[in-house]
């Protein structure tokens, strides 16, 4: 099963999460500040993991990405350079 990554679970993120988890062979695991929010996107299906996270928090960012076959940022802008991860 291929792991997506999705940092954040704002308005954006439904459709998304949605759609790969309605894919046979596609687990989502969303990071977000508010896990709650996080918590209602994936509606506790069985291919979806959630996890609080803060984009100040480089070290977990790194562990989440790496084990991810894709990451995918819906977080706002002025988040994007801080949030990305150079290998």
């Amino acid at each position: 099963m291929k792991n997506v990554l999705l940092l954040g679970a704002g308005l954006v993120a439904k459709p998304l999460v949605r759609y790969l988890l309605d894919q046979e062979d596609i687990g989502v695991t969303i990071a977000s500040r508010t896990l709650s929010k996080a918590e209602k996107l994936t509606e506790g299906h069985p291919k979806g993991k959630t996890l609080q996270w803060v984009v100040e928090d480089s070290e977990t960012l790194r562990k989440l990405v790496e084990d991810a076959d894709i990451a995918i940022s819906l977080l706002p802008t002025m988040f994007l350079l801080s949030s990305a991860y150079y290998n």
